[in-house]
């Protein structure tokens, strides 16, 4: 049995998580701890009960004992670092949900803690995985034989507008060189570099909640549309896999790339030219406790 704990709720992905994967043979959510940033106290005493969690942890450094991998999930980017640390030293694997971190320095030093401690770290985004991703990119073969592609998505600059780069990176891979913007005033639009002379382009924020992928290829136009049905099935999956032993295309460079796409494109967007990669200072990003609070603000209003 694989024991599974879960680090905050602040989104709807916990209680999806957990439905998933208590449907899978020989696994099983075994703890929670909420650190309460968008839920107030008694929260995860509640979730715990609906959901047939054994164990609410009073303090995080509870969990590791009680289970053999943990999933976080908080809003607060800037703390995952910190929550990550208390299960990597414990040589706990973990999936951090998306975004895994905020910051061109946490994306270094979550490598360090990886590296350090030699413990799976999984996460980003499920779009990644989605099933009609995953059928483009077989259809489509190697970048080489893409002349251009257009990934697109709705949502936030960052939180939510990283699933569009995931879902980009899941179908024509990594390695990406520099950000520059092609297009602002109500469409944010991305020239997508990447080191072998591909270029991508990202369209986000766009005013529908819908994810596409159009390649132009020598085999003609294909294209696809991410049904949100059976979204998180194959990301979740693939953590068991890997859990198991099992092996799985997955590396923490591609989520942490998305992140420093994302950045470059904030400071290219804000400059109006070109950034690349390898420039970003090590303290830009997007900051998670202000997200967070807004997220909080928000879920508050709707409850009312």
């Amino acid at each position: 049995m694989i024991r599974i704990g879960l680090v905050d709720l602040d989104t709807s992905h916990p209680q999806a998580f957990t439905r998933i994967l208590q449907a899978m043979p020989g696994v099983e959510v075994r703890a929670v701890w909420d650190g309460h940033d968008v839920w107030p106290d008694g929260y995860d005493r509640t979730f715990a009960r609906d959901h047939g969690i054994p164990h609410v942890c009073s303090r995080l450094e509870e969990m590791p004992e009680l289970v053999d991998a943990a999933m976080i999930h908080g809003t607060n980017w800037d703390t995952h670092l910190e929550k990550a640390r208390v299960f990597l030293k414990a040589k706990k694997p973990l999936l951090i949900d998306k975004p895994v971190v905020g910051s061109v320095r946490d994306c270094d030093r979550l490598i360090e803690l990886q590296e350090k401690y030699g413990t799976l770290v999984y996460g980003g985004s499920s779009l990644r995985y989605a099933r009609e991703v995953t059928a483009l990119r077989e259809a489509i073969g190697p970048r080489t034989q893409v002349g251009s592609i257009v990934a697109s998505g709705p949502g936030d600059f960052f939180s939510y507008g990283i699933h569009t780069t995931e879902m980009l990176q899941g179908c024509v891979g990594t390695g990406v060189r520099s950000v520059k913007p092609v297009a602002r005033d109500g469409r944010t639009l991305l020239a997508v570099s990447y080191h072998d002379g591909f270029v991508a382009l990202l369209h986000l924020q766009l005013p529908f909640h819908e994810w596409s992928l159009c390649a132009y290829t020598n085999q003609g136009l294909r294209s696809t549309i991410v049904s949100i049905d059976g979204l998180y099935e194959p990301f979740l999956q693939n953590f068991v896999t890997m859990l198991k032993g099992g092996s799985v295309d997955y590396t923490l460079a591609g989520p942490l790339e998305a992140v420093r796409v994302h950045v470059a494109a904030r400071i290219a967007l804000d400059k109006g030219k070109e950034v690349l990669l390898e420039d970003l200072p090590q303290d830009a990003g997007f900051d998670g406790r202000a997200f967070s609070e807004e997220y909080a603000a928000m879920k508050r209003q709707q409850t009312r």
